[in-house]
């Protein structure tokens, strides 16, 4: 084996990952909106779940409906408010996506993009 050197690897001040460690990104809420989203965004993560027929990859709120409906809930009130607020933010999405298209179509702007994609 060979001796490192007294002061370290590198120079002081300096490392092997020139550009450095990598920032985290946070996303902020600040709005309604942003908090809309980012329960859809989570409701929308998978995770595995064990049922008669085996494991399955399903998304978190169809999880926590299947809990719920089977009674295997660990926290009944928890999944029905997680349910309830997701259910919240897809009506105030899709309320919002109404305005849009209704602000739109009075502008006489094109409303293919929504038609296509259903949301912005």
């Amino acid at each position: 084996m060979t001796e490192r050197a007294h002061g370290g690897r590198f120079a002081k001040g300096s490392s092997g990952n020139r550009r450095g460690r990598p920032k985290t990104v946070i996303r902020r809420i600040e709005t309604p909106e942003d908090l809309e989203e980012e329960v859809l965004d989570v409701m929308n993560m998978t995770t595995t779940i064990r049922t008669s027929a085996g494991e399955e990859v399903v998304t978190l709120l169809r999880a926590a409906v299947l809990r719920l409906a089977t009674g295997k809930a660990e926290n009944r009130l928890a999944a029905v408010y997680t349910i309830s607020l997701t259910r919240q933010a897809v009506w105030a999405r899709s309320e919002r996506l109404k305005r849009q298209r209704q602000y739109l179509a009075e502008q006489g702007q094109d409303n293919s993009y929504f038609d296509e994609h259903g949301r912005q």
